[in-house]
């Protein structure tokens, strides 16, 4: 999604941009450290990008990677903008939406059943604390081996319930921390909708300096680790791809 993103912009973004795709603090949170874009350093890493200024001192980000382009055999250079990235951009959603996590898959009858199951294991293991509390002769047989093992039947019984709801409780957690990031993702999409003037001419400076990076025949490097045939292969074989993605 980011790498679409990035190529049907030309390969050159600002981080305001990219925020609505990673993990960003809100904008009402983020009065102090306003001008902190580290957020955006795994998709520099990821996609070979690195920071650059424009001239009004805006900082832009550049891919140089995600800026393909290539010349024609006969002439003179052509740059290869592409039906397919801008069909691919137009698919691309306005930020990343994490969905929460399900509890169980279970549907209501069935987990009625479970809890159905586990009521009537605690009580099972209450009615067999309160006979063997009432019994004055010395247990022996079935009843002594029953009595051993009342503590294990305690702890399984409530097991059964403290194990799912330390689940539900970790699970409501991730789920809220999983609304507030998408919160965050969704209000700087909306900023983007409609920037303010300052933001407005840091994305126009990113559109003029999106320029695509041209490959020209002279740009071709031959290695000696490559017989030359298989090199020249190669080249064309290159070219006969390219001129089919610009027929595209």
């Amino acid at each position: 999604m980011i790498g679409q993103y990035i190529s049907s912009n030309g390969g050159v973004v600002t981080a305001e941009e990219l925020a609505p795709y990673l993990d960003v603090p809100a904008p009402a949170e983020q009065t102090n450290s306003k001008d902190d874009e580290s957020f955006i350093l795994p998709v520099l890493l990821r996609f070979q990008g690195h920071p650059l200024v424009d001239d009004q001192g805006n900082i832009l980000y550049r891919f140089p990677s995600l800026q393909r382009t290539a010349s024609s055999k006969g002439g003179g250079s052509r740059e290869y903008v592409g039906t397919r990235w801008s069909t691919m951009s137009s698919g691309i959603e306005k930020f990343m939406e994490e969905k929460p996590w399900e509890f169980s898959k279970a549907n209501a009858l069935e987990r009625a059943m479970v809890a159905g199951l586990g009521g009537l294991n605690l009580f099972g293991v209450i009615i067999l604390g309160n006979l063997l509390k009432q019994m004055t002769m010395t247990p022996g047989g079935l009843i002594s081996f029953a009595a051993q093992l009342f503590p294990l039947l305690q702890i399984y019984a409530g097991s059964f319930f403290a194990i799912p709801l330390f689940r539900w409780l970790l699970l409501r957690k991730t789920n809220n921390d999983i609304a507030r990031r998408n919160k965050a993702r969704e209000e700087r999409a909306q900023e983007l909708l409609s920037p303010e003037p300052s933001l407005r001419r840091k994305l126009l400076s990113a559109r003029d300096m999106a320029q695509r990076k041209v490959i020209t025949p002279g740009e071709i490097v031959y290695t000696t680790e490559k017989d030359l045939l298989d090199q020249e292969y190669e080249v064309r074989e290159w070219e006969r791809r390219f001129k089919k993605l610009e027929s595209d």
